[in-house]
C-alpha cells in the first residue's frame, strides 16, 4: 500500500484566480502527485503525494515552468497601517486610471478624433511595436498557457488585439491592451484585499511564547513550543497555546474565539484557548495544542481553504472560457465568411470577451469571503454563500454573535438610603483603574451622568471576585456579592443581565 503525504507549499507570483488554475495544472502533472488544491488568498498549494515518487524539486520545476515560484519564508516588514495606506492608494489609483481612460477614449479619442490623429501621426510599424511592447506580459502569459494546453480569459482579448493589428487599427489594439492591464491590476488589488484579510486574521495569533524549563523562563518563537511545555502568561498578554491551567487564577477575554464580550474565570484544571487575552491574573498553562493544531489555528486554516468549496457558479466560470472561445471563434469566422469585413470580424473578437464571467465570478467570491473574515464572519466557501439564497431560517448559536460586546449599565438599585448618583460615583471610582469590561461600563455611565470620579487609595484587584479601594474615606468593594442576594438581583440575573454588587465598609450598598 502506497504512502500518501500532505504538504503545504508557499507559492509566489499568483495575482488572479486563473493563476491558481495554472499552478494546480502544473503540479498535478508531476508523477506521484495525487491531489492539489491551490489557494490565492493564502498563497499556497496543499499537495497530497507519494513521497517515494514525487520529489519536491520536480514540483519546484513544474511551478517555475508555469511562470511562478516557491515563496520565501520571510515575513512582510510593512506595518498594518502602512500596508493599509498602500492598498488604499493603489486601489484609488486603479479606479482613477480606469475612469481617466474612459474619459480620454470617449471624449478625446472618439469625439475629438484623437485616435484617428494618432493613426495618421505615428507610422504603423511604430504603432505595432508599441502594442507588442505594451502587451508583452499579457501575450507571454497567453503563450505560456497555450503551450500548457490551457485557455485563459485573456486569450480571446489577445486574439482580438492581434486581429485589430491585422486590419490596421493599432490604436484600437492599444486600447484593448490598456484595458487588459487595468482589469488585471484591479483583480490583483481585489485578491490582495482578500489575502490581507486572511493575514490580519493570522496576525491575531501570538508569535512567541514564554516557557518555563528547569526553573527558568525563556521566550521562544511559537513554532518551537512543544506539547506539554509549561507556558507562563501574564496580564495583558495573549495566551499562545491551547492547554490546561496548572497554576494561577485569571480572567480571560475569549472574544477572539467565542465572540463573548465578558471575560471568563480560569483556574487550575480550566481549559484555555490560544489567541485569547489574559485580562487579570497570571497563569501557567500546559500546552496541549500549538499553532495550526489549536482552535484558532484551525479557524485560520478553514478561512484559507474556503476557496476549495466552490459554488456552482464558480465551477461554471472555471470551464466557461474553454468552451466559449471556440464558439466566439466560429462566430467571428462566420462573420468574415458572410461580410468579408476584417474590421467586423475583429469587432466580434473584441466585444465577445469572457472576462466578466471567467474573472469576475471567482474574484467576487474570494473578496466576499476575505472581507467577512476581516469582520469576524467565517464563511467556509463560495457554495455556502450560494446556499444562502435558499435559506429560510437563521439560527444564532450563542450570545455575543449579535450583541455589540460592550456592556452598559441598565439599572441601578441603591440600598440603605443611598442615592443612585452617589452609589454609581463611588463604584466607578473604585473601578477607575480596572481593565474589566464591566468597569468600563461603570465609568461610561458615570461620565454620561456628569459625575466626577474621586481619587482612590489602596486599590486591590481580586481576580474572579472584584475590586476594592478606599473612596471618600470608605472601603468600597465592587464585584461578586459576599452577602445574601436580594430578590430584585435574582430577577435581573433571570433576564440574562450581569449584576455587580457594591458594598461600603462591609455593608451591601446596592
Amino acid at each position: 500500500m502506497e504512502q500518501i503525504q500532505t504538504i503545504e507549499i508557499p507559492i509566489a507570483g499568483m495575482d488572479c484566480t486563473e493563476c491558481t488554475q495554472h499552478v494546480q495544472h502544473a503540479i498535478s502533472g508531476v508523477e506521484g502527485v495525487k491531489k492539489v488544491d491551490v489557494f490565492l488568498s493564502s498563497e499556497k498549494a496543499i499537495v497530497q503525494l507519494n513521497p517515494s515518487v514525487a520529489k519536491i524539486d520536480n514540483i519546484r520545476i513544474a511551478v517555475k515552468n508555469a511562470g511562478y515560484s516557491f515563496a520565501s519564508k520571510e515575513e512582510e516588514t510593512k506595518t498594518p497601517n502602512a500596508a493599509l495606506a498602500d492598498f488604499s492608494r493603489r486601489m484609488f489609483t486603479a479606479f482613477g486610471l480606469a475612469f481617466g481612460a474612459v474619459i480620454i477614449i470617449v471624449v478625446l479619442g472618439e469625439w475629438l478624433g484623437l485616435l484617428d490623429g494618432l493613426t495618421q501621426l505615428i507610422p504603423f510599424p511604430v504603432g505595432v511595436a508599441l502594442v507588442l511592447l505594451g502587451g508583452a506580459p499579457i501575450f507571454l502569459n497567453v503563450i505560456r498557457a497555450t503551450l500548457n494546453k490551457q485557455i485563459i480569459a485573456h486569450t480571446l482579448m489577445s486574439i482580438g488585439a492581434i486581429a485589430a493589428l491585422v486590419v490596421g487599427e493599432w490604436t484600437t489594439a492599444m486600447v484593448v491592451i490598456f484595458f487588459m492591464h487595468i482589469g488585471g491590476y484591479t483583480e490583483r488589488l481585489t485578491a490582495e484585499g482578500a489575502r490581507r484579510a486572511v493575514k490580519d486574521l493570522a496576525a491575531m495569533a501570538p508569535q512567541t511564547a514564554r516557557i518555563e524549563k528547569d526553573g527558568t523562563e525563556k521566550e521562544i518563537p511559537i513554532a518551537e513550543v512543544q506539547l506539554d511545555d509549561i507556558v507562563i502568561v501574564r496580564p495583558g498578554e495573549k495566551i499562545p497555546v491551547d492547554g490546561e491551567v496548572i497554576a494561577g487564577h485569571a480572567a480571560v477575554d475569549q472574544s477572539s474565539v467565542t465572540g463573548e464580550a465578558m471575560p471568563v474565570e480560569a483556574g487550575i484544571g480550566s481549559q484555555v484557548r490560544g489567541a485569547t487575552i489574559l485580562k487579570q491574573g497570571t497563569l501557567k498553562v500546559r500546552a496541549q495544542a500549538v499553532g495550526a493544531q489549536s482552535i484558532f489555528g484551525r479557524v485560520i486554516k478553514m478561512v484559507e481553504e474556503a476557496e476549495a468549496h466552490r459554488a456552482d457558479v464558480q465551477q461554471f466560470a472555471d470551464k466557461f472560457s474553454a468552451y466559449y472561445l471556440p464558439v466566439v471563434a466560429s462566430i467571428a469566422a462566420l462573420t468574415f465568411l458572410f461580410s468579408h469585413d476584417p474590421l467586423a470580424t475583429a469587432a466580434v473578437l473584441l466585444v465577445a470577451c469572457s472576462c466578466t464571467i471567467a474573472l469576475a465570478t471567482p474574484i467576487a467570491m474570494l473578496a466576499t469571503i476575505g472581507m467577512n473574515a476581516k469582520h469576524g464572519v467565517l464563511i467556509k466557501g463560495g457554495k455556502y454563500i450560494e446556499t444562502l439564497a435558499r435559506a429560510d431560517v437563521l439560527l444564532i448559536d450563542k450570545t455575543g454573535t449579535l450583541t455589540l460586546g460592550k456592556p452598559v449599565v441598565t439599572d441601578i438599585i441603591a440600598l440603605n438610603g443611598m442615592d443612585e448618583h452617589t452609589l454609581l460615583s463611588r463604584a466607578a471610582s473604585a473601578d477607575r483603574y480596572s481593565e474589566h469590561p464591566l468597569a468600563d461600563a461603570l465609568r461610561l455611565s458615570a461620565h454620561e451622568r456628569g459625575l466626577v470620579l474621586s481619587e482612590i487609595t489602596n486599590f486591590e484587584s481580586h481576580t474572579g471576585k472584584g475590586v476594592q479601594a478606599i473612596v471618600d474615606g470608605k472601603k468600597v468593594f465592587v464585584g461578586k456579592s459576599a452577602h445574601a442576594i436580594p430578590e430584585q438581583a435574582k430577577e435581573f440575573e433571570a433576564q440574562g443581565k450581569t449584576v455587580l454588587y457594591v458594598s461600603m465598609d462591609d455593608s451591601l450598598a446596592g
